[in-house]
């Protein structure tokens, strides 16, 4: 197995990510029913969409409770520069065997840390057999040229180098990047650009099948323990990279293509940093940094610290306005925390978990999961002080700006929630949904509406945004966010969420989605073209 290709589909091998239970099991009779053989090693790479191994038999060949680990960094320079190669892998995850794709040959990449002011050059070779590309997700950086932008294509075989500016004002906290690609080929005329695409075929893109398979990991600006008391400067952090594998009979984590779909409702194992159920010591009255990132394709995490509660810091890569205490927190996918936890009491143990959650009647539904244990033992040390207030440069806030233009966004889906929308069309390459551009030096207000009877959370690339209300409710300033989750209709009525978009700083076209990475593949996306 040694030269397993990785089984990536070709792009006319796509197929809409969702459940579709009735639809796989016609298809299989339809496929055993005409083929005129049927090998053993088809019979495996394909085993039983309809059923797949229970979460248990997916844990086969792994050990729970090692010691935790933070992932590998990168080397942290003023100015850094460093290569992802992208390629199809098989990479040990807490001792099983597993085909997936990565960067550098690990499950979760290698964290990115970059200063404020900094330039960042990342050269990114393509190793798979599709075409690829990078979202660096939250940063405040240029949308256009080799920046942060996720219209380029890297086509199998080659190579991109980016360059990103990190502003020195950069709000310190925890983002993180993986792969954007819009497209699994890039334009015949060779052009880097996927903005040369055909507007009028639409393509589903392969983010869900690459971050699904491994392609994602953290990305830290600065070190926001230092925006903390100074007593709380040099507290343990740790970084907690949340992605799930769903790994098929044969050894693959699944992937969508002529016979299989990734079903993000399917028994799945839930892991920390590449790690299942892994124990973080900590010791009696001790405080520590918890970055908490859910990077993966599609379902959600409600986090829960038995008998504890995290003190939030900052939101999206954001320092808080006001902090505040939580005893969950609801990370859909690409959403980012900072908090801090504290052992209080004695030697004890508590488990860290993902408690039981549904999206919606239309969307999942997830089991309660133990994620990691956190032993609290050893000496007891002496007692921090805990955090209160607005944090040091958190934005301002929004409630008070003119309004340069209102706009409305209605999220919707068809029935078996395999075709989805923007108001009423699906991604085109060349076309925004809005007819207008937004202009540098202005705030809009948007009335995001979500139709469709589960959540979406809705992100935009570029900058923060800040809530107003949700159905209805105001909502006090405490934080902006790259990451909202739009609720789902109840009895007809929809579900909306009014958001303030300040445009700074950037031209170009800022993306937006929902970052279900299978909605967002087939049609929930558009973009906002910004001029000066």
């Amino acid at each position: 197995m040694s030269d397993d290709p990785g089984r990536t589909p070709h792009p006319e091998h796509l197929l809409p990510p969702r459940r579709r239970r009735l639809i796989r099991a016609l298809t299989a009779v339809v496929l055993l029913m005409s083929a005129t053989f049927w090998t053993e090693a088809v019979a495996v790479s394909t085993a039983s969409p309809d059923s797949p191994p229970s979460t248990a038999a997916q844990e086969g060949g792994m050990t729970a409770g090692a010691p935790f680990r933070d992932p590998v960094d990168t080397e942290t320079h003023q100015d850094l520069t460093i290569t992802l190669d992208a390629a199809s892998t098989r990479f040990d995850l807490s001792g099983r065997k597993v085909w997936g794709q990565s960067y550098n040959g690990v499950f979760v990449a290698p964290t990115i840390r970059v200063t404020p002011g900094s330039i960042v050059v990342v050269h990114l070779v393509n190793h798979l057999p599709v075409a690829t590309n990078l979202h660096f997700h939250g940063l405040h950086v240029s949308p256009s040229d080799h920046s942060d932008n996720p219209f380029l294509c890297v086509s199998p075989g080659s190579s991109i180098t980016y360059s990103l500016a990190i502003p020195a004002e950069h709000p310190l906290g925890t983002y993180w990047y993986h792969s954007h690609a819009m497209s699994t080929a890039c334009p015949p005329s060779g052009s880097p650009a996927a903005r040369d695409m055909s507007a009028s075929d639409f393509v589903p893109g392969d983010v869900e099948n690459q971050i699904f398979a491994g392609l994602s990991g953290a990305l830290l600006v600065g070190d926001d323990r230092t925006l903390l008391p100074r007593p709380l400067r040099h507290i343990p952090a740790h970084t907690f990279v949340l992605k799930d594998a769903q790994i098929d009979a044969s050894g693959h984590i699944v992937q969508n293509t002529a016979t299989t779909s990734i079903d993000s409702n399917a028994p799945t194992v839930r892991l920390v940093n590449g790690q299942l159920r892994p124990v973080l010591f900590m010791k009696p009255g001790q405080t520590q940094l918890w970055r908490l990132v859910n990077a993966g394709a599609d379902i959600f995490y409600q986090l829960q610290l038995d008998g504890r509660h995290f003190t939030v810091i900052g939101e999206d890569g954001t320092p808080v306005a006001r902090t505040t205490t939580a005893d969950t927190l609801l990370l859909p996918p690409g959403k980012r925390y900072d908090v801090l936890v504290t052992a209080v009491g004695g030697p004890r143990k508590a488990i860290l978990r993902t408690t039981a959650y549904s999206n919606g009647p239309q969307g999942d539904s997830y089991p309660d999961v133990a994620l990691a244990d956190i032993v609290v033992a050893g000496h007891p040390v002496h007692r921090l002080p805990t955090v209160s207030g607005a944090m040091p440069t958190a934005p301002r806030d929004l409630s008070p700006a003119p309004i340069a233009r209102h706009r409305s966004l209605d999220l919707s889906e068809n029935d078996a929630g395999t075709v989805f929308y923007i108001n009423g069309t699906q991604f085109s390459m060349d076309t925004s949904v809005f007819d207008t551009p937004a202009r540098l030096g202005t705030v809009e207000e948007w009335t995001v509406r979500n139709l469709s009877g589960e959540d979406h959370p809705f992100h935009l690339h570029t900058n923060h945004f800040q809530v107003m209300s949700v159905n209805g409710m105001p909502q006090p300033y405490t934080h902006q966010q790259d990451i909202v989750l739009v609720p789902h209709a109840v009895n007809g009525v929809p579900g909306e969420v009014v958001l303030r978009v300040p445009f700074t700083d950037y031209t170009g076209r800022w993306l937006f989605h929902c970052h279900i990475a299978a909605h967002e593949d087939n049609g929930m996306m558009s973009f906002i073209n910004v001029v000066p």
